[in-house]
């Protein structure tokens, strides 16, 4: 492992992390994890753009683990299965190009407010890319997560009472370079500095802040997210990325054992993808229905662009999708959206089952 990724490591003990129940004192050495199954197929049956008509049957394995050395530091690795490359033209995929890669493994202090963890991780940047509703609720929103950064994290609760629960976060990070930048199975290529692209600095040059809130009950469990990221310029970059987000996102219970979880979050980008001139502006709206282990959801994101030469684009995507959820754990949501892209509009039908396993 590099020199900045031990640094990030063992910086784990002067800084903040996301904060955990108190632990009890007399708590030995553990290990915990759970394995997530995922099977999905995609259809894109209708598109502008013939080179866009293919279908793909691809697995998700995702298993995670967290070793428990102390009652205040643990281990945390997450890993993820999952096809590394792009369906081309008209093809029809099937548990192909199946690669095996290191999403997460970082070292983490939890105490009773403050706490620190550090090492291979994602900063925490916008909330729509992981919690916008339905099979392809969080499409669009993916374009601007952090994930596979070497960084230091670090939070502090506010509050956590009867107003709900508030916490500060910053976190700086950079691009991961190391080996666990490859991928096994179906190779994905290791990524090097020289390859460029915005906080690939192995430096400690790109930040993050944020303030979460959840389960304010005055206001009906509301919870919110506002953050700022800076993304330093890497090879091949004209400007340092700046990004700010802003979400509001609760869940309703309508009675009869119905909930209603609704989300919304804009986020403005400055200089976007390190290009001087370029702005991008996100918003996504999604809603979620829930009533006995069925759901039904809608999502909607649009995505503007705006260059240095003036031009405009916009593009969109939609969703509808339902499922349900069995006891045993089991689900299985069912899927269509269209989604605009480049001024060529494509029409997806997919469905996954999904699984997990605790130990």
């Amino acid at each position: 492992m590099k020199k900045h990724t031990c640094t990030a490591l063992s910086a784990a003990i002067i800084l903040a992390s996301a904060p955990h129940a108190a632990i009890a004192a007399d708590a030995s050495p553990s290990i915990s994890g759970e394995i997530s199954f995922e099977l999905q197929n995609d259809w894109n049956y209708a598109s502008d753009d013939r080179e866009n008509l293919n279908n793909n049957l691809s697995p998700t394995v995702e298993p995670s683990v967290t070793f428990q050395l102390s009652p205040r530091w643990s281990v945390f690795a997450h890993a993820v299965m999952e096809p590394v490359g792009d369906a081309t033209k008209f093809e029809n995929r099937a548990f192909e190009d199946i690669g095996l890669y290191m999403e997460d493994l970082y070292v983490e202090f939890s105490g009773d407010q403050v706490g620190a963890k550090a090492g291979k991780l994602n900063p925490g940047f916008g909330v729509a890319w992981d919690r916008a509703a339905g099979l392809y609720g969080t499409d669009l929103a993916e374009d601007y997560e952090t994930s596979e950064r070497i960084g230091i994290f670090g939070d502090w609760r506010l509050a956590n009472g009867e107003y709900g629960s508030h916490t500060l976060s910053a976190a700086t990070f950079f691009a991961d370079a190391t080996f666990l930048s490859q991928s096994a199975l179906r190779g994905r290529g290791d990524n090097r500095k020289e390859d460029g692209g915005l906080s690939n600095t192995e430096s400690f040059e790109s930040f993050v802040f944020a303030l979460n809130g959840e389960k304010m009950p005055s206001l009906g469990n509301l919870g919110y997210h506002l953050s700022f990221r800076h993304q330093a310029e890497g090879e091949g970059n004209t400007a340092d990325e700046q990004s700010i987000a802003a979400a509001v996102f609760s869940k309703f219970d309508l009675g009869g054992d119905v909930t209603f979880e609704p989300l919304f979050e804009a986020v403005h980008q400055t200089d976007q993808g390190g290009t001087a001139g370029t702005d991008r502006l996100y918003l996504t709206l999604s809603g979620q229905i829930g009533w006995k282990g069925w759901n039904v959801a809608a999502s909607w994101t649009d995505r503007e662009t705006d260059t240095a030469a003036a031009t405009a684009t916009t593009d969109s995507h939609f969703q509808l999708s339902a499922g349900y959820a069995f006891d045993f754990g089991l689900s299985i949501d069912v899927g269509w959206k269209t989604s605009e892209d480049g001024g060529n509009e494509t029409r997806t039908l997919g469905a996954v089952a999904a699984y997990a396993i605790e130990f």
